[in-house]
């Protein structure tokens, strides 16, 4: 957690940063008040006084009677490692300017309170907030772990005892990807409903969200069933690309329904579909098992075929024309719709490009290579941002 995160709690939604913007990445481990500890009447050990990385809430009542103690206590949080300091304004508004100065000149956080938000539900919110923060990072942990590594049937079934769920026999998976347009923030809303999913969990994994179900049958409708929860719960999913896993046994096959349901996620981004199932991906899925397993074997066929595409001077309309071609399947008029120009143009660009990555293989040879080289070109380049 760090202070632009305290500043996104719904009690501190309405503060305001007056000085060290710059230092809102700074790391927040504890929320403390501050009474009269910076009054010079009071001898305090001074290292003791607050724990580094700090956010420390004051009304400012120390420096009633002299602003000129401000200055001094700004200084002192920041020597003590402090990460901001929060002030109600009921004795001070506005802060001296020199106080701000300073704080900004330190990249020191001061922020004003919005209304009248009580001290310990501040305090309580924070810690509530980083408790759902610790357990999200495990799940997560625990999803890389089964997504990554080559796990064994009897490290899956120790790996989902960790997780303490009453998980049922068959699971099922789906994958969430955000569309450009959405706002950033888009997975709290799903996470926040992960405590209501009682055989299964909800947890974030790089830039997408997994939601995990499970189920006593086989036969479970689980997209027809999720869609149904989130509607329940009035979640929009109009910017949401979903891919969906086939349905395994737990403990045997979740790190498979885990890989498939991302995977299918990623390829229906790639084919801008609103959801992809993995089983109807075809020979789509070899290209993944490849990548997968032999990246670098993967991107040295790509870059070796669509170097003239991919070289720094190479014209990017010819790139682009050829990754559209590939995902319209060779239509030419809807590349020409996509790329706003006459279809007499798609096809001048799509002759250049077959002569320069493969000028001597015929149709059915070209189409097939490009579409390899390109599908696996935006699988990668996908992957690379996560």
């Amino acid at each position: 957690m760090n202070v632009e995160n305290f500043l996104q709690l719904p009690i501190t939604k309405d503060f305001t940063v007056v000085a060290g913007y710059n230092g809102l990445h700074k790391a927040v481990q504890n929320v403390e008040i501050l009474d009269f500890e910076f009054s010079p009447d009071i001898h305090h050990v001074r290292d003791t006084i607050f724990t580094p990385n700090s956010v420390v809430l004051s009304s400012l009542l120390f420096a009633k009677q002299k602003p000129e103690y401000l200055l001094n206590a700004v200084k002192n949080l920041i020597e003590l490692g402090a990460s901001a300091l929060a002030y109600k304004p009921v004795i001070f508004k506005n802060l001296p300017e020199e106080v701000l100065t300073y704080a900004e000149e330190q990249n020191f956080p001061i922020l004003r309170f919005g209304g009248d938000e009580f001290f310990e539900k501040i305090i309580l919110e924070t810690m509530a907030y980083a408790k759902t923060q610790d357990y999200s990072f495990f799940l997560e942990t625990i999803l890389r772990r089964l997504m990554e590594e080559d796990v064994a049937q009897e490290q899956i079934k120790s790996i989902l005892q960790q997780l303490n769920r009453p998980f049922e026999k068959y699971v099922f998976v789906a994958n969430l990807r955000a569309k450009d347009s959405i706002h950033p923030n888009w997975m709290q809303t799903f996470l926040s409903l992960e405590p209501l999913v009682k055989s299964g969990l909800i947890s974030s994994y790089k830039q997408s969200l997994f939601i995990i179900m499970t189920h006593t049958s086989q036969q479970f409708q689980f997209e027809k069933v999720l869609h149904e929860w989130l509607a329940l719960y009035a979640i929009s999913t109009d910017s949401i690309t979903f891919g969906y896993s086939g349905c395994y046994e737990i403990q045997t096959g979740c790190p498979v329904a885990l890989r498939e349901a991302f995977f299918a996620s990623i390829f229906a981004e790639i084919d801008m579909l609103p959801s992809c199932h993995y089983k109807n991906l075809a020979s789509d899925r070899l290209l993944i098992e490849l990548h997968r397993k032999e990246p670098i074997f993967a991107m040295d066929y790509v870059n070796s075929f669509l170097a003239p595409l991919l070289e720094d001077k190479a014209d990017q309309d010819l790139k682009e024309t050829a990754i559209t071609y590939i995902m319209k399947k060779g239509n030419i008029k809807e590349v020409a719709v996509a790329h706003f120009c006459h279809p007499n143009t798609i096809r001048y660009r799509m002759a250049k490009i077959r002569q320069l990555v493969a000028p001597l293989d015929n149709d059915y040879v070209f189409y097939e290579r490009l579409a390899a080289a390109v599908k696996l070109y935006l699988l990668h380049s996908k992957l690379n941002v996560e």
